[in-house]
This record gives C-alpha cells, structure tokens and sequence, in this order.
C-alpha cells in the first residue's frame, strides 16, 4: 500500500490471529472485522485529534493558521481527504490498513518538504489609491505580478494518526478471540 500504513506490533495480536489463519484457512471474515474496528479507532482519533498512544497532535502553526479558513480548529482535517482515504486490504497471510495518500506519510512521520525555485503570478486588487499590499483569488483581482519565489523547505511535524494503542490491541486480540471461538464451534 502506498503512502503510509502500519503493522500490529502485537506478538500477542499478530500470534492469535496466525492461530485463526492456520485453524480457518479462509479469515477473510475475520479480517474485515478488524478492518471495521480499525477505521472506527481511526475515526475516533481523527475527532479527539490524538496519536495511538493518546498523546494531542502537535498545534498548527499561527502562520499556517492566518491562512487556513476552512476547519480551522480541525488538525490534519482541510477537507477530509486523509481521513476518508482509509482502507483496509488483506490476503491469506495478514491485512494492512492505511492511506494511499503518499502526504499520509509525512504527516504522520514529519519532515522537510523541499521546494525549488520557481516563479508565480500573484494577483492584487487596484484601487485608485494604487495597488493594495494584500494577496487577493484571480477571480477578485485586476492586478497581476509575476514574482520570483526562492527553493525553501517546509519542516512539517509529525502527528502520528495511524497504528494501534493498547486498547485497541486489546479489542482486536478479544475479536479475534469470539470470532474463533464461534467459528470452532460450528466445527
């Protein structure tokens, strides 16, 4: 899966549902119950804005704050698309769950970004007193200038988003365990 995605670190986890694998031969029914469990945490996450191990997402910056007008109060939420990219996908040896999304990584981890050079047209609004100082959309304007803008590097911060804390390790371990448990009983 590209962009970014997480493995159980759970010996434990990962042991029961090797068990259920070996026993079953066919956990596709298993692994989309883990699946729906994980988009459920993920989601909740996403709400209380925390990290797996329930540590708050680091603030967005007051400069990046000046300019975001939707979900201002909303962390790695602009418009929803890293949290509605989650999916999940298995085959008979295990499942993975994360984002396509290759910023999903970065946010995730943190970085630089690196930007070259490049040049820009930025738009202005013309009064008669002159130009304005202020950036305004293509659409409001009736001034542009082509502006030269230098390589720079954005440092992003990480805000783990994905994986799994205790507790939910817990609930997929016990999962797994009524899922086995009902599946040997029909045996």
């Amino acid at each position: 899966m590209a962009g970014a995605s997480f493995e159980i670190d759970s010996a434990e986890v990962r042991s029961a549902i090797g068990q259920v694998v070996h026993e079953l031969g066919n956990p596709a029914p298993l692994f989309q119950i883990i699946i729906e469990y994980l988009h459920r945490a993920h989601r909740n996450r996403f709400i209380a804005q925390r990290s797996p191990d329930n540590k708050a997402w680091q603030a967005l910056s007051p400069r990046y704050l000046k300019r975001k007008h939707k979900n201002r109060n909303k962390i790695l939420h602009l418009r929803g698309h890293l949290r509605n990219t989650l999916r999940g996908q298995y085959d008979d040896a295990g499942l993975e769950f994360g984002t396509d999304r290759v910023y999903g990584a970065i946010h995730h981890f943190g970085g630089d970004i690196k930007k070259s050079a490049a040049q820009r047209e930025v738009f202005f609004k013309r009064t008669k007193a002159g130009v304005g100082n202020r950036f305004v959309k293509k659409a409001s304007s009736n001034f542009a200038q082509q502006v030269n803008v230098g390589a720079h590097s954005i440092t992003m911060p990480a805000r783990p988003w994905l994986g799994t804390s205790k507790k939910d390790n817990q609930q997929i371990l016990l999962k797994t365990q009524r899922y086995l448990q009902k599946a040997l009983a029909k045996r």
